[in-house]
């Protein structure tokens, strides 16, 4: 259990420098973005499958369906998420984010059929409260439109996360871990690819058309080329971190040490954004965090009564 949660701490420091770098270049088009985290994504896996001598065997799969199902909720949070840090601090994004653990608990306990004690249960309900703390600020009567938007595409970016982290898990019972990231970086560079083709030969007087069109391919200046594709390579080193730490340790264990990527994106967003920690998000963060320290708090305490 030990080794899942190192390499889902690991996981999280990864993401959240992945993330500093799609915050700063949010005024790109967020299909671009994608394309740049999933295609060049692909180079770490390739190597650590050559490294294990795994290169191609590892990418054989007799669930191309279950693939399918994970590579959809994940490329729907990937563009979610991404916009929601073009509207809100980083650390808020984060934040919201939380909602995504919880969920995996009651989806865990719902499609998994993993037993889920009634400290967890707990610890559900008192980070769901956490979550309604941040959220209020952004949907109440007096918020902005803007953080609104960003407050709803995280929201709705944490439900399709954890659709596919239990699909992951679902899958890491026959499926290599090359496999699953490698299927689902494909199936998202070509989705991004799709969505940019569209958006050059969509006519301006079909619906949507200034939403999609946005999305078009905008060529990043000589400066730019580096980050965007080390935004990949993080990505890609993260994906595969998080990806391995479902197969060492339950989906509702895991779950709890999302809150870890909150460290990182305080530091982040104070040295890099200049995005001094909110009370009300700290405090949402606080709540979250305490159901999470419950949870592993009373598990520990029941495998030492075993």
């Amino acid at each position: 259990m030990l080794t899942g949660i190192a390499f889902k701490i690991a996981s999280t420091l990864f993401f959240s420098a992945m993330l500093a770098l799609v915050k700063y270049y949010s005024a790109i088009p967020v299909s671009e973005l994608v394309f740049f985290r999933s295609s060049f994504a692909l180079i770490p896996l390739v190597f650590w499958l050559l490294a294990r001598g795994d290169f191609p065997r590892a990418l054989h799969t007799r669930n191309l369906g279950g693939h399918l199902v994970r590579s959809l909720a994940g490329v729907g949070s990937m563009s979610l998420m991404f916009a929601a840090y073009g509207f809100l601090p980083l650390a808020d994004v984060t934040a919201i984010g939380y909602a995504a653990p919880l969920l995996i608990v009651v989806f865990s306990a719902l499609l998994l059929r993993e037993k889920v004690t009634g400290s967890r249960w707990a610890a559900v309900l008192i980070g769901f409260a956490g979550v309604l703390v941040i959220l209020w600020e952004h949907l109440g009567r007096h918020a902005d439109q803007r953080a609104s938007f960003g407050a709803l595409c995280a929201f709705s970016a944490a439900v399709l996360v954890s659709i596919a982290m239990i699909q992951t898990r679902r899958l890491t019972k026959t499926e290599d871990t090359g496999a699953i990231v490698f299927y689902f970086q494909t199936s998202t560079t070509v989705a991004s690819v799709l969505v940019m083709l569209a958006a050059e030969v969509w006519p301006n007087a079909a619906p949507f058309a200034s939403a999609v069109q946005s999305q078009a391919w905008v060529w990043p200046s000589s400066a730019d080329w580096w980050p965007l594709i080390a935004l990949g390579l993080l990505g890609g080193v993260g994906q595969i971190f998080m990806t391995q730490s479902y197969r060492f340790a339950d989906a509702s264990i895991i779950a709890c040490f999302d809150y870890t990527s909150m460290i990182w994106a305080l530091i982040i967003g104070l040295l890099f954004f200049n995005e001094a920690p909110r009370d009300i998000a700290l405090v949402g963060a606080a709540i979250i965090a305490s159901g999470g320290l419950l949870a592993i708090y009373a598990e520990r305490a029941a495998q030492k009564r075993s």
